[in-house]
């Protein structure tokens, strides 16, 4: 059963009576896909933003075996200390309680590296630049140091640029397709690179290395190990969509940006090998969007 409430951050799970999964951040994107995933097996209640103050309550009173973070601020540098890395602490301090937890997953950000030259391997060391970045990599490595203090068994998952139908609307692949549905022929393009992992894949790889991992405290990036300029995305873009840009804008590099934004994946690849590349994906959601 499930039950709206505005600004939900938090969903709990009961597949067939036995496992309690919870999953913060409700409305964000990894976690409708992830809910939509298990939905069919599982029972779903959301609980609003602000009842997270209370969240070891919560976390007493259902019990959880498997609990997702998924709950993150990305842009209000003013609420990330108190949304990425407090709420954090309170879920890793009824962590230290619970004799059934299974598994705590926090999905944090490839972000936490910050500029690298290579490919990112889950061993680098963090070197985050800005507000995000920072409280992403202070919550990773608070949730390690609770891990190995009191035998938390916990998982940390670095996604790289997931993307897919209904993301943010200020995205890069939701701003291509509003500018076909809209015959806006003009682009403004950035140098960024990116990863692209379609949300689909990183969903069935976080199931995936959730079920086959027995470490007490591991750290897996999910990406697809190939980078993939923007002017390359638009040119993929293009060529599925059959709709052409007339005019190009370009835009000065953003102050998080690299020449190098690609994760190593040889420790995925113990679990999970990525399926969808990227035109694949792009014509997914091409079919998705041109239906509605």
């Amino acid at each position: 059963m499930l039950f709206e409430l505005e600004k939900s951050v938090i969903i709990i799970f009961q597949p067939n009576g036995n496992n309690m999964i919870i999953i913060t951040g409700k409305n964000g994107f990894i976690a409708r896909h992830l809910i939509q995933a298990l939905e069919p097996l599982h029972q779903v209640v959301g609980l609003s933003k602000e009842d997270s103050q209370h969240i070891q309550q919560k976390l007493v009173e259902y019990q959880p075996e498997y609990i997702y973070h998924t709950g993150a601020e990305l842009s209000d540098n003013d609420k990330m200390f108190e949304s990425n890395l407090v709420l954090t602490h309170s879920i890793l301090e009824y962590c230290r309680h619970a004799p059934q937890l299974k598994r705590l997953i926090l999905i944090g950000s490839s972000s936490e590296y910050g500029r690298k030259e290579l490919p990112m391997k889950e061993s680098d060391v963090l070197e985050p630049r800005t507000i995000y970045e920072g409280t992403k990599a202070a919550a990773s490595m608070l949730a390690q140091s609770y891990s190995h203090t009191y035998g938390i068994p916990i998982l940390i998952i670095r996604p790289f640029t997931i993307y897919g139908p209904h993301e943010k609307p200020n995205k890069f692949l939701q701003i291509l397709f509003r500018k076909k549905k809209e015959a806006d022929k003009t682009i403004s393009i950035s140098e960024g690179v990116h990863d692209y992992v379609y949300i689909d894949d990183f969903i069935n790889g976080l199931i995936e290395i959730v079920a086959r991992h027995r470490k007490l405290f591991d750290i897996i990036n999910i990406g697809s190990g190939i980078q993939t300029t923007n002017q390359e995305v638009v040119s993929i873009f293009e060529r599925i969509t059959n709709y052409r840009f007339d005019h190009y804008i370009p835009l000065a590099k953003k102050t998080y940006d690299s020449d190098c934004w690609v994760s190593d994946t040889t420790k995925l690849n113990q679990f999970y090998q990525t399926r969808i590349n990227l035109e694949e994906g792009i014509k997914r959601m091409d079919d998705i969007y041109s239906a509605v």
